[in-house]
């Protein structure tokens, strides 16, 4: 038989890693769908600043894709580092919680 205490353990990890999981995923969206509204906001700006839509990461160097990707990395690890924190990491102050609600049988 198992003991509920490896059960409780292996449940518990389950858990951590399918929040890791969901959370990955969701991030990506959030940094997918930022990154394309900073790309709108500066085709905007630039609409606005030169009368014209210009592709603004078609630039001299031909480095679109890596001034987009850059643009995703650096959106997707603040992201993922806010979620973290929230996620494994909630702030909440001692007292302030009712733990008692999970220990009744």
């Amino acid at each position: 038989m198992h003991n509920p205490i490896h059960k409780s353990i292996l449940r518990r990890s389950l858990e951590n890693i399918a929040s890791i999981l969901l959370m990955i995923v969701m991030v990506f969206f959030a940094a997918l769908a930022l990154t394309a509204l900073i790309i709108f906001v500066e085709e905007v700006i630039t609409f606005i600043v030169k009368g014209r839509l210009i592709n603004t990461y078609t630039n001299v160097y031909g480095n679109a894709v890596g001034v987009v990707g850059w643009h995703f990395l650096i959106v997707f690890f603040i992201v993922a580092y806010w979620s973290l924190l929230d996620v494994f990491h909630p702030l909440v102050y001692q007292g302030e919680y009712d733990t008692a609600q999970y220990l009744k049988k």
